[in-house]
């Protein structure tokens, strides 16, 4: 596995506990400014909406990733792979189970990789 395989690896890692943690802010410095975030149910946003849904409207209690398919271009990585999560939108005290295929590019800049898109596809809603 490169270098860089073993970085994004560890940056989805990273990912998934900002995002269950509620840490906004070290979210926002695994994104892209140009993040597009393209939810299950078909949702647009950019990444100030994105992440006002992490701090004001989503609860994220589980992210579990299955095996990533990470492919390499020069600055820029695809990553494709299976994902189970448990989300409440705050208010509803409803925990919804979501089984997804996620694809992320990642882009490489000055100061890392970062994630500037995300597209999740549901597979099944509980």
């Amino acid at each position: 596995m490169s270098p860089d395989e073993q970085q994004l690896r560890r940056l989805e890692k990273q990912r998934c506990a900002a995002l269950t943690s509620g840490d906004v802010k070290s979210l926002a410095t695994l994104m892209a400014d140009d993040l597009v975030h393209i939810h299950g149910n078909g949702r647009i946003d950019r990444l100030a909406e994105y992440l006002d849904g992490v701090a004001t409207k989503y609860v994220f209690h589980r992210i579990e990733r299955g095996e990533l398919d990470i492919r390499l271009y020069s600055n820029a990585a695809v990553v494709v792979g299976p994902l189970d999560q448990t989300v409440e939108i705050r208010g509803d005290d409803k925990r919804k189970e979501i089984k997804a295929i996620v694809s992320q590019t990642w882009v490489r800049k000055i100061d890392g990789w970062k994630q500037n898109t995300c597209h999740m596809h549901f597979l099944s809603v509980t």
